[in-house]
């Protein structure tokens, strides 16, 4: 029996290694560089190209690097792998015959075509995917020399023609000449076409040879790749796009780079919201002889054309992606370009209007991979191939391949919730999220970022099924989030805290009417909140409560009466109120409500000293020798609360902010733009961007320690003798920094000359 199951097994072993070797056979006989991942992104095989290609000027001479084992994401933007994932998982609900996701990877000093394809099983499960890599660093470089020679013939062309047409028109001026100035005429006419003959001669020539080799651009669907833009837009920035269909548009068709080109337009997107503060815009595109105008237009003011000239120097990056490519850079490439102007709806009303214009591709859609004939063998890599065995695989793509996708796939999953119980138990995945992304060095803005992201995404799906549940609203109202929430910079240790702002009652409606709709809203909303791990508010801060889900007028009485005030209880609720963000509803509301504020702080400065004054009350925990003082009784005993060690950069930035009317409410973002106001120096923001930072990833890893090490709630203490040398070295720098913040609140606001900034 025994050595019946011995030579099953070696016979299995045996199939497997012949699999493998044709695998291996079949690979080294292709042109093109090829990677081979698992489901997790891990390599399982590849060629030498592949490493000549990745590791430039790594390679061991006389043998190669293997790179079997490591994560394509050490090799290749993790950005540019989670948007060719994206797509393909795009197409494989459309159940598209060829998948396949193009983009263009630089990896100096060659420029490389890339092409993803799904590995699945013989039940379509996803499995793995293929990389392939073409070098096109030739044809690159050949589409920039071919901008070159139409420059050189467009200048030197320009002599001979002259000198032709001169010639030429003087001829006809004086058609008596005698012969001896005729002949000298026709000999510069002779002379100067044979110089512009040689000259129309080198450029073919050269040209005809660079040409071809133009390879960086897609032929796209201009329907599908908006489709995807309107996809990542909703996902990543919070933005609906509605098309607004063109008879005759289904065909048409551009020459792009898929990944640049959508980067653009979601750069155009994020700034047009920044700009106008809303969320939800239009597109329709169409041909025009061999252009095709792709136009984004919404209901509001206008951009001037002075703005759309500042964009071109800005990366076109989003949130979190830096590109390294401004968007007249993006523009160029694309031979594009954008402008601004008033358009029409159906009814004839003038909408304001951005429009593209990039030029037609009559080219047939690529729809499968093209090989050129088979070069000689490249030398395999090769891990267990056996690691594509995922029998219990879900037959959709397993967007948890990488930690951004991640949060794609599971906002993705929130937003298709049919019932509140499919969103219930998702905040649960997100420590161990969060842990690899800042094991793998991602920015804390990053991070913070997404959680946002996270629970913005189950607030809005909560309040769509509550909304559906009671019907339409009484009056247009607006669903703000406060606090931390409102600031972006959720941990995993929250509460909610939350408000309704809704239209004052108008003729034949009052209050007793309306709340109860909205005091209803919020029940439920809260109380999905509560099930879906985002805890209630101790303080009672939420929409449920009917002294905060009140009409704007009410609102702005309490605003109001915030600022003239100057109790403690008072300035609790400024710290918390004046951070508040629009979630859902009508975003006029809101708007409306911040410009009371900022008029009627600006009508009372005293305010400004009163929440100074509040904000130096807290005592850094650092001795005067630069020792950490930690709690002296339980609970978290020899701990320190970083949350408040935080508390002072969060107070700084929202007054000064709030002083210099900046609407932002992250920190981050305040800082930034303080900095771009010139309110902080350079280096004043980047130092305190990174005491931020700081003492934002050593809270969230507490969070995790105690959720995945010890099985323990969240929380916001942190032992000093849990920390690395260098982290203890940087938290006492981050802590003095913060003393010289409060010395500058007292300069500023309170008139404290005895306290000098440092």
């Amino acid at each position: 029996m025994q050595r019946l199951i011995v030579k099953k097994i070696m016979d299995h072993k045996n199939t497997r290694l012949k699999e493998n070797r044709i695998l291996a056979a079949f690979i080294s006989n292709l042109p093109e560089a090829i990677l081979v991942c698992d489901v997790n992104g891990m390599i399982l095989l590849h060629d030498s190209q592949a490493e000549t290609y990745l590791l430039p000027g790594n390679s061991k001479p006389g043998g190669a690097v293997s790179l079997a084992g490591k994560s394509i994401t050490s090799l290749v933007d993790k950005h540019l792998v989670e948007y060719a994932l994206d797509e393909i998982n795009a197409q494989l609900k459309q159940d598209a015959t060829h998948t396949v996701s193009t983009f263009i990877l630089q990896k100096p000093p060659r420029i490389l075509q890339a092409q993803v394809v799904p590995v699945l099983s013989a039940a379509g499960l996803f499995t793995g995917f293929v990389l392939i890599l073409d070098d096109i660093t030739q044809q690159s470089q050949a589409e920039k020399r071919v901008e070159a020679l139409l420059n050189t013939l467009s200048k030197n062309a320009r002599s001979p023609l002259a000198s032709i047409r001169a010639a030429i028109e003087a001829m006809r001026a004086f058609p008596r000449m005698d012969e001896q100035h005729q002949n000298q005429f026709k000999e510069i006419i002779y002379t100067e076409s044979i110089i512009l003959s040689d000259i129309l001669n080198n450029l073919s020539d050269e040209y005809t040879s660079l040409i071809h080799a133009k390879k960086t651009l897609t032929t796209l669907l201009v329907r599908d790749f908006m489709q995807t833009v309107a996809r990542r837009a909703q996902e990543k920035l919070g933005i609906r796009c509605h098309m607004k269909p063109r008879l005759n548009a289904e065909h048409i068709k551009i020459n792009a780079d898929p990944y640049t080109f959508i980067n653009t337009v979601l750069f155009i997107l994020d700034r047009l919201k920044t700009e106008t503060g809303l969320t939800e815009f239009y597109y329709r595109f169409y041909k025009n002889n061999a252009l095709v105008l792709i136009d984004i237009s919404w209901k509001g003011d206008p951009i001037p054309p002075r703005v759309i000239k500042q964009w071109e120097t800005l990366d076109i990056g989003t949130q979190n992606i830096v590109s390294n490519l401004t968007l007249k850079e993006a523009l160029n490439h694309h031979q594009s370009a954008l402008w601004t102007y008033t358009g029409q709806n159906t009814e004839g009303k003038d909408l304001p209007c951005l429009r593209f214009f990039i030029p037609m591709d009559d080219r047939p859609v690529k729809t499968r991979l093209e090989h050129d004939l088979a070069l000689p063998e490249s030398r395999i890599q090769m891990r267990d191939i056996e690691i594509f065995d995922h029998s219990d695989q879900s037959q959709e793509l397993d967007n948890r391949l990488l930690t951004e996708l991640s949060y794609t796939a599971l906002i993705r999953e929130i937003n298709q919730a049919r019932r509140v119980e499919d969103i219930i138990g998702k905040h649960s995945q997100l420590p161990r999220l969060i842990h690899s992304m800042l094991t793998s060095g991602t920015k804390i803005k990053t991070v913070t970022w997404l959680v946002t992201a996270f629970s913005d995404a189950i607030l809005n799906k909560l309040l769509t099924f509550a909304a559906t549940d009671l019907g339409p609203p009484p009056v247009p109202f607006a669903f703000v989030t406060l606090g931390s929430e409102g600031r972006k910079e959720q941990t995993l240790k929250t509460d909610q805290d939350n408000a309704i702002v809704f239209q004052d009652p108008e003729e034949g409606q009052t209050m007793e009417t309306l709340q109860p709709y909205f005091l209803e809203l919020g029940k439920k909303v809260c109380t999905w909140l509560d099930q879906s791990g985002f805890d209630f508010c101790q303080g009672g801060i939420m929409a449920k409560n009917p002294k905060w889900c009140q009409p704007l007028s009410v609102w702005k009485g309490y605003f109001s009466d915030w600022i003239h005030a100057a109790s403690p209880e008072d300035l609790l609720y400024t710290s918390i109120f004046f951070d508040f963000r629009f979630a859902y509803g009508d975003n006029r509301i809101t708007e409306n409500l911040f410009s009371h504020l900022v008029k009627t702080l600006s009508n009372w400065t005293g305010f400004f000293r009163n929440m100074a004054e509040n904000a130096v009350y807290f005592k850094p925990p650092i001795g005067v020798f630069g020792n950490l003082i930690v709690r002296s009784t339980p609970p978290h005993k020899r701990c320190i609360d970083i949350k408040m060690a935080n508390t002072p950069i969060v107070d700084y930035a929202r007054i000064y902010s709030l002083k210099h009317q900046i609407r932002e409410t992250a920190t981050q973002d305040r800082l930034y733009h303080l900095y771009l106001k010139k309110i902080l120096s350079r280096n004043a923001y980047n130092e305190l961007e990174q005491a931020y930072c700081f003492n934002m990833q050593i809270r969230f890893m507490a969070q995790i320690q105690a959720i995945l090490g010890q099985n323990l709630p969240p929380h916001n203490y942190i032992n000093p003798k849990d920390l690395s040398s260098i982290e203890k070295k940087l938290l006492k720098e981050v802590l003095k920094k913060i003393k010289t913040l409060q010395a500058k609140l007292r300069f500023d606001f309170i008139g404290d000359s005895e306290h000098p900034i440092s």
